[in-house]
């Protein structure tokens, strides 16, 4: 796809072409079009990385209830395998 911005848009906005794909990306992303591993994707950086951009512009972190249930399962699922004995 050929996405095509008028260059009056970019400047009425005051952005790089950069980051009027940074805002598209995150308007999928905040709709929950995009999962921050696609976000990264479409940005060509990491899903850590993706994180640390958003961090750096003070925008929101995407994180709903299924997320934090995911989070929840991995952490029992790590601390089930730690060896007897180890601090909690």
């Amino acid at each position: 796809m050929i996405l095509q911005v008028p260059d009056s848009m970019a400047r009425q906005a005051d952005v790089s072409d950069d980051e009027m794909i940074f805002g598209l990306v995150f308007g999928l992303l905040f709709q929950g079009r995009l999962t921050l591993g696609q976000a990264g994707a479409a940005l060509g950086v990491s899903k850590p990385r993706m994180m640390e951009m958003l961090h750096d512009r003070g925008l929101p972190m995407p994180y709903d209830a299924t997320d934090a249930t995911d989070d929840l399962a991995t952490l029992d699922r790590l601390q089930s395998r730690a060896p007897s004995g180890a601090a909690p």
